[in-house]
């Protein structure tokens, strides 16, 4: 039962950040937030820049995806009502396909270590714990 409560919130959390924070103002659209955004965690919270990942030339679609994974571009972003279509528990919960991929921890863990291994342009990213975690 802990357990359920722990995504519940962390469901909630990363959806206040989006919808509340995060995106856009009225007028304009859903657009990358320009601060560093926290990504709430079960043990620990991960930090996030968006700035940084785009200026290396990361596309939205590389972490963004529709429940096809059907990459999401900026201009779909954009149309977006808000950022809950964004939240990755949205799709990545007990009834996704891949059990390996039942969470939004697992998701993020598995996108983002893979692709701060490949790297952008010979630039890799953090791969230990520390590198994105806030402490």
């Amino acid at each position: 039962m802990k357990k359920i409560w722990l995504l519940v919130f962390m469901v909630l959390s990363a959806t206040a950040l989006f919808v509340g924070t995060s995106f856009g103002t009225e007028g304009t659209g859903l657009k990358a937030p320009e601060a560093e955004i926290i990504i709430e965690g079960e043990k620990k919270s991960a930090k996030f820049s968006h700035p940084v990942h785009l200026n290396l030339g990361v596309a939205c679609g590389q972490c963004h995806h529709d429940s096809q994974h059907q990459p999401l571009t900026d201009t779909d972003i954009a149309v977006m009502e808000n950022g809950q279509q964004l939240s990755c528990a949205n799709c990545h919960n007990k009834d996704f396909s891949d059990p390996k991929l039942q969470t939004p921890k697992a998701a993020f863990h598995a996108r983002c270590k893979e692709c701060h291994k490949q790297g952008v342009d010979g630039k890799t990213g953090p791969t230990k714990c520390t590198g994105c975690h806030v402490k």
